[in-house]
């Protein structure tokens, strides 16, 4: 099942709108999809947050640099990872908040071994958190649990990532 949050952009910093559209996202939603926003846009805040509650949130990048296949922040320490394990599963239980960069990328290269590990995520983690360019490719294989798209403008040509992330808006997206 997907869900539309409303969400409006206000005068809040980047980072306090990302708060809040994973606070409303909460209660009721395990899989939340940052639809449109760049990787390298959400990757500070994610870290940021992984570093600033090491017991609760974890924060991986899939593909990262051409290393392993995930490298990240768990229990406040970096990782580095080659699969998608027991080893990776066992380290995230018990994270209430999983932030991912490089879902794309991800399921590009691993298909559906990576939509299996998402439906993993979804049925055993509080709430995960992907950042994707297109949320479309992972909806089919994950409608058995309550999932959510927020999406985010393009920015205006000539826009850094930083500018980007100052114009961040949720938008409905209809499940298709």
């Amino acid at each position: 099942m997907m869900d539309i949050l409303p969400h409006t952009c206000s005068e809040f910093p980047f980072a306090v709108r990302l708060d809040r559209v994973v606070a409303e996202a909460r209660p009721h939603h395990r899989l939340l999809f940052l639809e449109h926003l760049p990787d390298d846009t959400f990757m500070p805040w994610a870290r940021a947050r992984a570093l600033a509650e090491p017991e609760n949130v974890a924060h991986l990048h899939f593909y990262a640099d051409g290393r392993g296949l995930v490298t990240g922040v768990v229990a406040g320490y970096d990782v580095e990872g080659d699969g998608l394990d027991d080893a990776l599963r066992t380290v995230l239980t018990g994270r209430t908040l999983v932030l991912v960069a490089g879902a794309d990328t991800a399921f590009r290269r691993l298909g559906a071994p990576f939509l299996a590990w998402l439906d993993w995520a979804a049925a055993h983690l509080p709430l995960t958190v992907a950042c994707t360019g297109h949320a479309g490719r992972f909806l089919p294989g994950l409608r058995q649990h309550a999932v959510v798209v927020s999406q985010f403008s393009d920015a205006p040509v000539g826009d850094t990532s930083a500018g980007r992330a100052g114009n961040a808006v949720q938008t409905p997206r209809q499940d298709s």
